[in-house]
């Protein structure tokens, strides 16, 4: 929910999303216009499906049960490197490390790295420094750091950028999936007159999201893929 998103929008969509899908049981048995319209004003969307794909997987394969294994959690739709082991050290407090843009800041910044250092390198340098046995005190405090004492840093470039989110086909897409889910189909015309946008630029919007496999195209015609 955090990625290109901040803070203050996420929180209470993250409150929403947990008092309706309380245990991956529920998330599982949800559908998918619930879960899109949970996730609604988040942007990346498929996440949100990758989320409930998720969740059958370990409703089917592990009893509803948060797997604790690497592997295991890596093999799940949606999840990555970060977002893998976030999970066993948040949850599990497993002895392991993680990297995102502000811990990559604070090492650069703490260890007087250059701002150049590898990120293979960062991750190994994370692995030595981690305290064993408080690996979710340290990633927290490492995050709190970050964000609250660590002066600004311009010298150590973020490795991807946030990007604006108003006036760009983000912003259509939002505005795609929400009309969807209020009415069977939508069209181009209809998204471009409401949004005062090129009709070119929702077109591509839609086709990025067909890529995705969240909609399907007819024409001009728009409406949700079904993963039912």
């Amino acid at each position: 929910m955090l990625q290109q998103t901040q803070v203050p929008r996420v929180i209470p969509k993250y409150r929403a999303w947990i008092h309706t899908f309380p245990s991956w049981l529920a998330l599982s048995r949800a559908s998918q216009q619930n879960v899109l319209a949970r996730w609604s004003g988040l942007g990346y969307n498929r996440r949100a499906l990758y989320l409930r794909a998720a969740a059958q997987e370990i409703v089917s394969h592990y009893k509803g049960k948060t797997p604790e294994s690497i592997e295991t959690i890596a093999s799940l739709p949606g999840f990555g490197p970060y977002s893998s082991r976030a999970v066993l050290i948040f949850a599990f407090n497993k002895n392991l490390v993680t990297i995102d843009t502000n811990i990559r800041r604070v090492l650069i910044h703490e260890l007087n790295l250059s701002p150049r250092t590898p990120l293979k390198e960062i991750w190994e340098i994370a692995a030595l420094a981690l305290p064993k046995g408080k690996s979710r005190d340290w990633h927290n405090a490492l995050m709190d750091y970050a964000t609250l004492a660590l002066p600004k840093t311009p010298d150590i470039k973020p490795l991807s950028k946030q990007t604006r989110f108003k006036g760009s086909l983000r912003e259509i897409r939002g505005e795609i999936i929400r009309s969807l889910l209020s009415k069977k189909f939508t069209t181009v015309k209809t998204i471009s007159k409401k949004m005062k946008r090129a009709k070119k630029d929702v077109s591509r919007a839609a086709q990025g999201l067909k890529k995705e496999h969240i909609v399907h195209l007819s024409g001009v015609r728009i409406s949700l893929q079904k993963h039912d």
